[in-house]
């Protein structure tokens, strides 16, 4: 199931992002843009050695990489593709930060760095310092 778009620039019936109107939006020169979202997403290991798939739910979005809600803890270094995403194209990325939700969450946080940067989300007008 695909999450529903909400900003005021999209036109489309059947959308497949939400973003979400947050005081967490921030502007960083290093890395562009981070925009609060909602993405749902397929996350697949890509480590022969340690293999999963599992649905997630991207939270942040910039585009270096993303904040994504999993099911499970992931190993830093990690490699994975996010699969199903507004852009109708995968990314290949890596796990740089996993940090658990709580003992009663049972989820967890993940860091993705995207092996190629771009703007994967499908966002729509991007801030302008996505272009860097």
């Amino acid at each position: 199931m695909k999450a529903e778009r909400c900003d005021a620039n999209s036109n489309a019936q059947e959308s497949t992002i939400k973003v979400v109107n947050s005081p967490l939006r921030e502007k960083t020169t290093r890395i562009g843009t981070r925009i609060p979202c909602e993405i749902d997403a397929e996350l697949t290991s890509l480590d022969p050695n340690n293999l999963f798939a599992g649905s997630c739910l991207v939270v942040l979005v910039n585009p270096q990489g993303c904040a994504a809600r999993f099911g499970r803890s992931i190993e830093i270094g990690t490699p994975v593709r996010l699969q199903g995403l507004p852009s109708n194209k995968n990314a290949a990325a890596k796990v740089v930060n996993c940090i658990s939700l709580g003992e009663y969450e049972k989820s967890w946080l993940l860091g993705l760095a995207l092996t190629e940067p771009g703007n994967v989300w499908g966002i729509q007008d991007p801030p302008e310092d996505w272009a860097r």
